[in-house]
Parts: C-alpha cells; sequence; structure tokens
C-alpha cells in the first residue's frame, strides 16, 4: 500500500514544489515508485519542474470531471525512472476528499509514495488532503511571516488528524550568521511548533533544476539533503547538521 505524503505551506513561495519534486526524486532513486500529484488548480508548476510538459494530455481536472480514467493522467518523468507526476487542474477545480482517496486508492498498488503538492494557504484542499494524508510536511523558509503561517499550517494538520507532521526549512543559508533577522533554527521550528525534519540549502543549483525540468546535479549541496530527507521518512536515523 503506498504511504501518503501531504507537502503545504502557510504562504506562496516557501519551496513546497520543490520539496515535492526533489523529494519524490529521491525516493525513485532509491528505487520506490513514486507519484507526485499537484493539487494547485489553475497554478501549475511541477510539469516544468519535472520536464512533462508537452506530454499532458490530461490533468487533475480530467480526473474530477470524470473524462478520463485516473491511470490516463499519469505521467512519467523522463530523466528519473519510478517518479511520476498528476498534474494540477488548467483551470480552477474542486479536488474532494473523495478524488484524492480514489485516486490513492487505485493507484496503491503501483507506487510505494503518494506526494500530494498543496496550495499554499489553509483552504478546502489542505483539509481533505489532510484526512488521507500520513505524513504532513510543512516547509517555511527563514522569515517570521513564513514560520507564522507554518505554524498555522501545523495546526490545520493537528485537527484534521494528520498523525504525524513535520517541518522542512527551506532556503536556509549555510552559515547561521546569515539567518538574519531570525537568530538560529531553534527560533524557526520553534515558531512553527513542528518537529524538524530537515533543511533545504539556498542553492542556485536547486534553483536551475526547478526551472528547467532535468535532474538535481549531484554537486548541489541539496542531493544529498534529499536522500537524507527520504532516509529519515523511512525510519531511518540521520543526524540534523547545520554549519
Amino acid at each position: 500500500m503506498s504511504k501518503i505524503i501531504l507537502v503545504a505551506s502557510g504562504k506562496g513561495g516557501a519551496g513546497k514544489s520543490t520539496v515535492s519534486a526533489l523529494l519524490g526524486q529521491a525516493f525513485a532513486l532509491k528505487g520506490h515508485p513514486t507519484l507526485v500529484i499537484e493539487l494547485d488548480s489553475g497554478l501549475r508548476s511541477l510539469d516544468v519542474a519535472l520536464g512533462v510538459t508537452e506530454n499532458i494530455v490530461f490533468d487533475l481536472g480530467d480526473i474530477v470531471r470524470g473524462s478520463c480514467d485516473i491511470r490516463d493522467a499519469v505521467i512519467p518523468c523522463p530523466f528519473c525512472e519510478g517518479l511520476s507526476l498528476i498534474a494540477a487542474a488548467a483551470k480552477p477545480a474542486e479536488i474532494s476528499l473523495d478524488t484524492l482517496e480514489k485516486i490513492s486508492s487505485e493507484l496503491a498498488e503501483d507506487f510505494k509514495y503518494i506526494i500530494l503538492d498543496c496550495p499554499a494557504g489553509i483552504g478546502e484542499t489542505l483539509e481533505n488532503a489532510a484526512k488521507c494524508a500520513g505524513l504532513g510536511i510543512v516547509v517555511a523558509t527563514p522569515d517570521p511571516s513564513s514560520i507564522r503561517g507554518a505554524r498555522s499550517t501545523g495546526a490545520l494538520l493537528a485537527s484534521c488528524g494528520t498523525p504525524n507532521r513535520r517541518l522542512v526549512i527551506e532556503r536556509c543559508p549555510q552559515k547561521a550568521k546569515n539567518l538574519a533577522p531570525i537568530k538560529n533554527l531553534d527560533e524557526i521550528i520553534d515558531g512553527a511548533e513542528l518537529q524538524l525534519l530537515g533543511v533545504i540549502w539556498e542553492d542556485p543549483m536547486t534553483r536551475s533544476a526547478m526551472d528547467s525540468g532535468k535532474a538535481l546535479a549531484f554537486e548541489s549541496p541539496n542531493y544529498q539533503t534529499f536522500r537524507d530527507l527520504s532516509e529519515r521518512i523511512r525510519g531511518k536515523y540521520i543526524p540534523l547538521g547545520f554549519k
């Protein structure tokens, strides 16, 4: 059966789609078939990150309308074997709990992990995703408003019954002194009121991978970071470090 993971953020631009795409790649590279479902109707971007824009025939909106079979909307990533995407609806569409449960149930034997890339902010789609996910990853940047949004998002996940909730800090400078006005990582963790799962470094190669539809370069400091993130989710103990 698939493990369902949602990725959310209190504010837009925190990097949740980066986490969804590159976490999916990390799982797939370890031999775990992974599906990313983009829930941000009308604002798709993961098709670019995963290099499948020209291959989209059906999207999540078509599944909602019943105009295609669920598997018809699953698009394999061309540069990462074992990773696939269901692209967000091109136009706004209501993503119900029934829809998410139906997709997850039908594809449970095909994928080890299903990642739900949620819209930014708090709304009905996030609530529905929270009700069917076993792990909720809340993404925040070292910014006071992003931290506040992460706390609200984590609280909503708790109220919807998501059993495990963790924090990922995105776009983090590799030197603690560059966190200003934030003093240290503990201030972000305490402000979000979530247990830390991992830290994604500020890195131009990571941004380039997302913009170009290519795999993350091995030379990127985040290549190992995402591998470690995926292993922690799988229950392996990997210490968290910060320079």
